[in-house]
């Protein structure tokens, strides 16, 4: 290919990808509409004018403090077609410990991991597997010898995760889910550097712990941001973001804050007059759709 066809080319792949980065930022829209917002009722999916005088007082209430009115009148509205019952999914699971039992176990297993590795790695089960953002899978012993290599109580002797939203997966009825949040400050040594005394604010994060039969822990997963631009720690989770915040980020991509690529960030550049385009010729638009089709990876 000569210099020239790339140059002339170059345009038609930016569009590319800014017609496929507002895809993923927008999301694809379902088969079918949703439900007018207006016509379901909280619980019972009855019209809105039928709201209970308790949901019509709760709502005048609303209005008269700080939601928007319009907004307000919409209290009790749920996208009933797109929602699942939890609790019927979780109740013909047939995983056989119950899901207010196995809470149980997965704030019993943090328990443990606060006392120490040791105390810990007893709940682990023979095929354990950690997995993180970037991090594994790590089998059992590899995991072992990966966490007793950093001495975050030493360095983080303060760091809270303030635990909460502990709930069963319902389509894993063997998983359990918690967020975290670190809080805390760098008043210790740091892998033979000395404290920075830097304060840490992660994101809020999910971590999960599965679990077999026996209670044991056959899978535990952690660091999954749930919003980036939140906190001091670049939009990291995990050990990588308590690293990045105090100011000793390890060199490596996956341990720095996400930087867009030269296309895609280019190409996000000119999203406004890209769609500006696309409004004026759908035609177009649709070729690019088949373009991405065809250039973009397969899973084979």
């Amino acid at each position: 290919m000569t210099e020239k066809r790339k140059i002339a080319e170059m345009p038609l792949l930016l569009g590319c990808f800014i017609f496929l980065s507002m895809k993923l930022v927008a999301g694809f829209s379902p088969s079918s509409p949703l439900t007018s917002p207006a016509s379901h009722n909280l619980n019972s999916g009855t019209s809105s004018s039928s709201f209970s005088p308790l949901l019509a007082a709760t709502s005048s209430t609303t209005t008269s403090s700080t939601i928007r009115p319009d907004l307000a009148e919409q209290l009790g509205n749920e996208p009933t077609q797109q929602m699942v019952d939890e609790d019927d999914l979780l109740s013909s699971a047939p995983f056989p410990i119950p899901p207010e039992q196995l809470i149980q176990l997965a704030k019993a297993f943090t328990a443990a991991q606060l006392d120490g590795v040791g105390t810990a790695t007893s709940w682990f089960a023979d095929d354990f597997r950690f997995v993180a953002p970037v991090v594994g899978p790590l089998g059992k012993d590899e995991f072992i010898d990966s966490l007793s290599s950093f001495d975050l109580q030493t360095a983080f002797s303060n760091l809270n995760s303030n635990y909460h939203h502990w709930r069963v997966c319902p389509f894993d009825a063997d998983r359990v889910y918690v967020s975290i949040k670190y809080t805390g400050s760098n008043d210790g040594p740091v892998m033979g550097r000395p404290a920075t005394n830097k304060s840490v604010e992660s994101p809020v994060q999910a971590h999960s712990m599965t679990f077999n039969e026996r209670g044991e822990v056959t899978k535990f997963t952690i660091g999954y941001v749930l919003d980036k631009e939140t906190g001091n720690t670049g939009g990291l989770g995990g050990i990588f973001g308590l690293f990045y915040a105090i100011g000793y980020g390890l060199p490596f991509p996956e341990a720095q804050p996400y930087k867009s690529s030269f296309i895609y960030g280019n190409a996000m550049k000119l999203n406004r007059q890209m769609q500006d385009i696309f409004k004026a010729n759908p035609g177009f638009k649709n070729a690019f759709q088949k373009i991405l089709t065809s250039i973009g990876g397969k899973n084979e």
